[in-house]
């Protein structure tokens, strides 16, 4: 029904406005591809198709930003394509932003169904992912913040957290089920999430149906360029590039720049210090959109139980870290001292095995083992942060492997 709307739709402006109309046939086929790809975008399980749709994605939108470009130099832009870049670029960015993350992500109000179906819809329009997607991906990227499991840590690489990490998706892909159950029980989430190829759609038609072709270009195709690397810049340029405001167990920075494009989101190393907090910018100066317009909700009684930050938790935020970050340290310094001395009983180990038995296989092994435990030794004292779990895994890893070094040294050992 969608794509019959859209194809009528297309031939009605194009023979109203054009001098010179397109043909049935190529409208149809853009049609066809349009659909097909935003009901992949959303569907598709194969891993070559997934790659296939998102190179798409991502490339054609910067072609047709280039084609804008020579639009504009050429003087062939008018001020209902400016117009509908401006509005469906600010509906849709606080969409993600007030929608997906503050409200659906970390619950950081309370609306009534209306309220929430609206800016989830106006979250799906911004082509960002379907609700259950985004949710969770940014919930297993909170539980994992730039360590390994994180979904778009800039770890490894800049272009890797920007997004290059939406090609791995079969490997590192965040299930709902396990990151986000309680959405899987929102009937508005649900219904909003298998539905969102036709908001995906709509988002594309109504700028069509206004302002015809430039009007899908700049309302559709250039809006959703910058949308993705506006967003997808929250991954790697507030990761590398910022202030700290608060000390965190990840490398989240403030970047206010970034802010200013994306209504608040920039101010994201006050996110990871306060992830519920419906208010990022924490200062008057620190510009957050997002949050205005949840205050102004709030203020005429749309939206209620707002979470918000006291000057109390605050300090208590950075009182605990500071406690943490001491015990941490001496954490670090005690598994240090592991490694350094398995490495020496390994290192002894292996001066037996070379006075008591010629065994070249043997004497790889321990080597082996050696060169795990000073893998483990620089990742101590290479990593800004190294959180508890980390810690434990690394001195699991040490204990395993000083283990099997003396195993291996009594099965050759001679009687």
């Amino acid at each position: 029904m969608i794509m019959g709307i859209l194809f009528f739709g297309s031939v009605i402006v194009s023979h109203t406005y054009l001098a010179r109309p397109i043909p049935l046939w190529t409208l149809a086929s853009m049609i066809v591809i349009v659909g097909f790809l935003a009901a992949a975008t959303v569907l598709t399980r194969s891993e070559w198709l997934h790659k296939t749709v998102l190179l798409f994605y991502v490339i054609a939108p910067f072609l047709c930003l280039l084609w804008g470009i020579f639009l504009l130099w050429n003087r062939y832009v008018f001020a209902t394509d400016i117009l509908l870049l401006t509005t469906f670029y600010t509906l849709t960015m606080l969409g993600v932003g007030v929608g997906y993350h503050r409200m659906l992500t970390h619950h950081g109000f309370d609306a009534s169904t209306p309220i929430r179906f609206l800016w989830i819809v106006l979250g799906i329009m911004s082509f960002n992912g379907t609700p259950l997607f985004w949710a969770a991906t940014h919930i297993k990227h909170h539980a994992h913040s730039d360590d390994e499991g994180d979904p778009h840590s800039p770890l490894h690489g800049f272009w890797h957290a920007h997004f290059g990490w939406l090609f791995s998706l079969c490997k590192t892909e965040a299930k709902a089920e396990e990151f986000a159950p309680h959405l899987l029980q929102d009937h508005v989430v649900i219904f909003a999430n298998n539905t969102a190829g036709i908001w995906m759609l709509l988002s594309l038609l109504i700028p069509f149906l206004i302002g015809g072709w430039t009007g899908l270009l700049w309302g559709g195709a250039v809006r959703i360029f910058l949308m993705n690397h506006v967003g997808w810049s929250t991954n790697s340029i507030c990761h590398c590039f910022g202030k700290r405001t608060f000390e965190t167990t990840d490398e989240s920075r403030n970047n206010w720049i970034l802010a200013l494009l994306d209504f608040g989101e920039g101010w994201h190393n006050n996110h990871h210090a306060f992830p519920t907090n419906a208010f990022h910018g924490m200062r008057w100066w620190q510009l957050d959109l997002s949050g205005f317009i949840i205050r102004t909700m709030e203020w005429t009684g749309l939206i209620w139980n707002v979470q918000r930050v006291s000057r109390e938790a605050e300090a208590a935020h950075r009182l605990n870290v500071a406690r943490s970050q001491s015990a941490i340290q001496s954490l670090r310094v005690k598994l240090m001292h592991s490694v350094d001395a398995a490495n020496a009983e390994i290192q002894k180990l292996c001066q037996a095995s070379i006075e008591s038995v010629d065994h070249q296989t043997l004497q790889k092994q321990l080597n082996e083992s050696v060169k795990t435990l000073e893998k483990i030794r620089s990742a101590i004292v290479s990593s800004l942060h190294l959180k508890r779990p980390r810690l434990a895994a690394y001195q699991k890893q040490v204990e395993i492997t000083l283990e099997h070094a003396r195993k291996t040294m009594l099965r050759v050992r001679p009687a």
